[in-house]
């Protein structure tokens, strides 16, 4: 309140003398605006009221409120706030300034829901990182690159981010935002497989409980719950899930993920109590992914399947896979290519003549290469077209195996399809271990193939029961029965060329064409084959 009132008076001295006095102002906030993020918003509105003269306090008052609106909660959708910081901050200030600038910028694009944008504005933060002197600032930029790498599943950079994060915020003293960085590192390790790195994480973290925030702990049971359960360890989870409850309370823990664990303790009244609590307070609840995807496995727990398949069904709607596989798509290069453009701007003056001289022996190069890898190509493309259909066999065998002992189907014929499918794949994968000619198996493989209804209705039932995922979606984008065995055959690895020849119909450019529009695919985007496969 102190420093309120400071600033309030330095406001009355640049009202009527105006020029320095502002940038004064502005930087008396920014001294207090994270320990007092409310009163700070406060005086920076008082001061906006009051108006600034000159570009440099106008962008100082952009980025400070974009600061301020950000540590007060308030996810800003709109960049024009931000855009008058990053426009005088792109040519002009130090690197800290020009750090947090380009780091706002990215997270109102993130709250658009915009993950490559942000990232391209992320990583123009990012090159000025060496020059900057504010860790807190650092571990916040990495924080957020390691969170979106971590979306798009490149767990490598996430882990990598993280860890700069941590160190950061360790470096700056800041031990609440350091054992944020933990926790979050620890998940990423464990994701990865590093379960040793990831407990010796939290361990790290359960040293310092009694100087963090009540968001700090929280975060901290939360991670440790999931992962007792993820290591089966019940008796573990009970324990920690005693703890958590009576530091906490029912007021203030994590609904869902106590939920799961009763679930995963067998308590099914428990859980089904914090799945109501969970509601109570979620009035938005039946929009909350998580929400069903917990219900599911609660339902499929306690032997209710009829309510499970329901709650699976809700799941599947609210998920947007796709938009995940066109995020890793977009977002995962964006590093490497302003890195590029980073250094190709800075020495392009003097490099003009190299680059000349590079591009002619690349012609001369490539050229050289073009012919011997056109004879290569001739020799090798039968090779890896058949390598590359014997793992596809094997990934189809693996995933009809283990949803048949998973989730086995109901009816007899459904079952009888898929094990004879199953049993076929299984002698074509020992005849490729064994180099075998096994003459029953090519007979079942003719006969199969060469029945073309049957082999398309096999398919489509493998796909249907191994991928219901993948055929839900393209029934929900319109295509019919005959489009959707047409997707499953160029899923499984054949051209279009191939397919049509196949199914008897001429013409595969307009089937094809007709699928991408109802795929929402323009005519220049990626190759069909290829979508199809990635949704899988």
């Amino acid at each position: 309140m102190k420093k309120f009132l400071l600033t309030a008076a330095l406001l009355l001295l640049f009202a009527s003398c105006g020029g320095n006095r502002e940038l004064e102002a502005l930087r008396e906030v920014e001294s207090y605006i994270s320990e007092e993020p409310a009163g700070a918003l406060a005086a920076l509105d008082s001061i906006a009221d009051a108006g600034v003269r000159g570009a440099e306090a106008r962008a100082k008052l952009a980025l400070l409120r974009s600061m301020a609106l950000d540590k007060n909660y308030v996810d800003v959708t709109d960049d024009s706030l931000v855009s008058v910081a990053v426009e005088w901050y792109s040519r002009h200030g130090d690197a800290d300034e020009k750090l947090k600038a380009y780091y706002y910028q990215g997270i109102v694009h993130q709250n658009c829901g915009d993950a490559e944008a942000a990232m391209e504005s992320f990583v123009k933060a990012e090159a000025e990182a060496a020059g900057a002197g504010d860790e807190v600032a650092k571990g916040m930029l990495y924080r957020a690159m390691a969170y979106i790498y971590a979306t798009i599943f490149d767990l490598g950079r996430a882990e990598e981010y993280a860890d700069r994060a941590r160190a950061c915020y360790k470096l700056a003293g800041d031990m609440d935002k350091y054992a944020g960085a933990l926790t979050f590192l620890s998940s990423i390790r464990y994701a990865r497989g590093e379960h040793e790195g990831a407990i010796a994480c939290l361990d790290t973290v359960k040293t310092m409980m009694p100087e963090l925030t009540e968001y700090r702990r929280n975060e901290y049971y939360v991670i440790a719950l999931s992962m007792r359960e993820a290591i089966g360890d019940k008796a573990g989870l009970s324990s920690l899930l005693k703890d958590y409850l009576s530091e906490f309370g029912k007021q203030g823990v994590s609904w869902l993920d106590v939920a799961a664990s009763y679930t995963f303790l067998g308590r099914f009244d428990k859980a089904e109590e914090m799945f109501r609590l969970y509601r109570d307070n979620n009035p938005d609840y039946q929009n909350a992914a998580e929400y069903y995807s917990r219900l599911y496995h609660f339902y499929e727990s306690s032997g209710d399947y009829e309510d499970a398949f329901g709650a699976l069904y809700r799941y599947s709607r609210l998920s947007d896979s796709l938009s995940i596989v066109v995020a890793a798509h977009d977002t995962g290069f964006i590093q490497e290519r302003y890195e590029k453009e980073l250094r190709l701007e800075r020495a392009r003056n003097s490099r003009t003549i190299i680059i000349f001289v590079a591009a002619f022996g690349i012609v001369l190069l490539s050229s050289a290469v073009y012919l011997l890898r056109g004879r290569l190509r001739r020799k090798n493309s039968e090779m890896a077209r058949y390598r590359e259909n014997i793992a596809r066999l094997k990934q189809e065998k693996d995933e009809l195996s283990a949803m048949i002992a998973e989730n086995p189907p109901v009816d007899r014929q459904s079952m009888k399809v898929l094990a004879d499918r199953l049993e076929l794949l299984n002698r074509i994968i020992a005849g490729e271990i064994s180099s075998s000619r096994d003459r029953k198996l090519a007979e079942d493989l003719e006969r199969l193939v060469s029945n073309r209804e049957e082999f398309l209705y096999t398919t489509r039932m493998t796909f249907a029961a191994a991928h219901p995922e993948f055929i839900a979606f393209l029934e929900d984008r319109g295509l019919t029965e005959g489009e959707v065995q047409f997707c499953c055959l160029y899923a499984i690895g054949l051209r279009g060329k191939d397919i049509s020849n196949y199914v008897g119909r001429g013409g595969h450019y307009n089937e094809s064409s007709v699928i991408r529009s109802k795929l929402g695919l323009g005519p220049h985007d990626t190759n069909l084959g290829n979508y199809l496969r990635s949704l899988l």
